[in-house]
């Protein structure tokens, strides 16, 4: 039935080309309005998210012990002499506050009652660790082990280096730390996973060790094997060590068999928004503690670090703002960035509803041509349909009929329109630099919009069709 009525509609609207062609041209432009509009929307989306994510705290770094030296203390303050580190101490504290009601300050003979114990030596960073932190802890994008180690260069090796600091990472952290490849290609995950001999380098450890070379292609001998450069990347901006000692970056599995371990040094997490960074650093606090058995009266042999503490010097501070900072950089965390973070989705939502709302104007305007062109066919074709009846055609037959007809021209229409839609947005990125993001479901959306338009325009000529007299449409004037 739905076959011979789809080639039915075919038929008909052959017969009427030129009428046909203006209505679906008009259903197309609709379409590719709402493609064009939801993508230039969900790119510009998308932009805000990425701005959020650059400007703001999405990365946590864990590292082992809760003790610091002082050269590299970043918002607390240590003797370096064994002393745990004040952010410690401010976790502690802060616990105590917490059993008070947060209400004044904890009195001296509090603090002496509490009693805090210190795991020592503290444990290292273990793959279990790593495994837990990517697949337990909710709103996690990225997370990437890592670990460096100097390493001698092999004698027959006519480098003129002779130490290299190998620095070992995971693909996630190209993403994480935003590498930019400046000639060959980045490690392939295929390579990472099989610790495969290869390595990226920065410019100037390529003019250091092969100078007025190209480096790609070029190895060293390290512990024996040949390790190829298969790609240079900027340098960064504190990159001093290649100085003395050059940095070379190579697949995790390779350099924990070069160094001859299996823990991390440090283990990066990027959440998927700002929003979350704090709930994020708490969580993996917990889970942390419960992997490794600390008691509650223990202290934490792990820091977390978000970007705001990490960012906070803490050389030549007195300890005590160092405490008031740190222990209210969750709240400033939470009432900033988290409230930024969501005003600006909020806006960008608003903004593209706002848009397809205004497309979606296109789209009536095209269902307002389908009912024109079908009202003009039941009007050209008033015989056809009462000698259809008269020869037995039921209503919903005839009605059937011309609602896939309509169906039939609006979702022809709308095919046309991704392809318009495709073309406009290619235009818009590539000629005029602006953000656009295509979702499939969108596209499908489209689509579906514009069947439901021929659906609901075509069913009052349709009705109308059907309820026509077979006598008076086979009446001659």
């Amino acid at each position: 039935m739905l076959d011979t009525s789809f080639k039915m509609a075919l038929k008909a609207l052959l017969q009427n080309r030129l009428q046909a062609l203006l209505t679906l041209s008009g259903m197309s432009i609709g379409v590719a309005m709402v493609v064009v509009v939801s993508g230039l929307g969900r790119g510009a989306q998308e932009q805000i998210e990425n701005q959020i994510e650059s400007a703001g705290p999405t990365m946590i770094s864990i590292r082992s012990g809760n003790f610091q030296l002082l050269a590299q203390a970043n918002g607390g303050q240590d003797s370096s002499g064994g002393e745990v580190s004040e952010s410690g101490l401010v976790d502690a504290e802060m616990a105590m506050l917490g059993e008070t009601g947060g209400t004044g300050a904890v009195s001296t003979k509090q603090r002496k009652v509490k009693i805090t114990k210190v795991r020592s030596p503290a444990w290292p960073l273990r793959m279990e660790e790593l495994e837990m932190l990517g697949n337990e802890i909710e709103d996690v994008r990225a997370v990437a082990g890592s670990l460096s180690g100097n390493l001698s260069v092999d004698r027959a090796d006519e480098s003129p280096v002779r130490i290299a600091r190998l620095f070992g990472f995971q693909n996630s952290w190209h993403e994480m730390q935003s590498w930019k490849v400046l000639e060959g290609r980045a490690v392939s995950e295929r390579e990472q996973n099989s610790g495969a001999p290869v390595m990226l380098i920065s410019e100037t450890t390529a003019a250091r060790i092969w100078p007025a070379e190209d480096a790609i292609g070029k190895s060293l001998s390290l512990g024996g094997q040949n390790v190829s450069v298969v790609g240079i990347i900027a340098d960064e901006e504190d990159q001093t060590s290649s100085i003395i000692v050059p940095t070379i970056y190579i697949p995790l599995q390779l350099a924990m068999k070069l160094l001859n371990r299996d823990t991390f040094d440090e283990i990066t997490v990027r959440t998927r928004s700002v929003a979350t960074t704090s709930r994020v650093a708490a969580s993996i606090r917990e889970s942390m503690r419960a992997l490794r058995e600390l008691p509650e009266d223990t202290l934490e042999d792990f820091r977390v670090e978000t970007q705001s503490v990490s960012a906070m010097p803490g050389l030549g501070s007195d300890p005590r703002l160092s405490r008031a900072v740190h222990s209210n950089v969750v709240e400033f965390e939470q009432a900033s960035w988290e409230e930024m973070a969501k005003s600006l989705r909020q806006a960008g939502r608003t903004f593209t509803l706002l848009l397809t709302a205004a497309a979606a104007v296109s789209l009536l305007v095209g269902g307002i041509g389908v009912m024109n062109i079908m009202l003009v066919s039941v009007a050209q074709r008033r015989r056809e349909i009462g000698l259809r009846m008269a020869l037995g055609a039921r209503m919903n037959d005839v009605l059937v009929q011309f609602i896939v007809e309509a169906v039939t021209l609006a979702a022809l229409g709308g095919l046309v329109g991704l392809g318009l839609g495709a073309i406009g947005l290619y235009i818009v990125d590539h000629g005029m630099n602006w953000a656009t993001s295509v979702s499939p479901t969108m596209l499908f959306v489209a689509v579906a919009l514009a069947a439901s338009t021929g659906i609901i325009f075509g069913y009052g000529p349709a009705r109308s069709a059907a309820s026509l007299d077979p006598v008076v449409a086979l009446k001659i004037d």
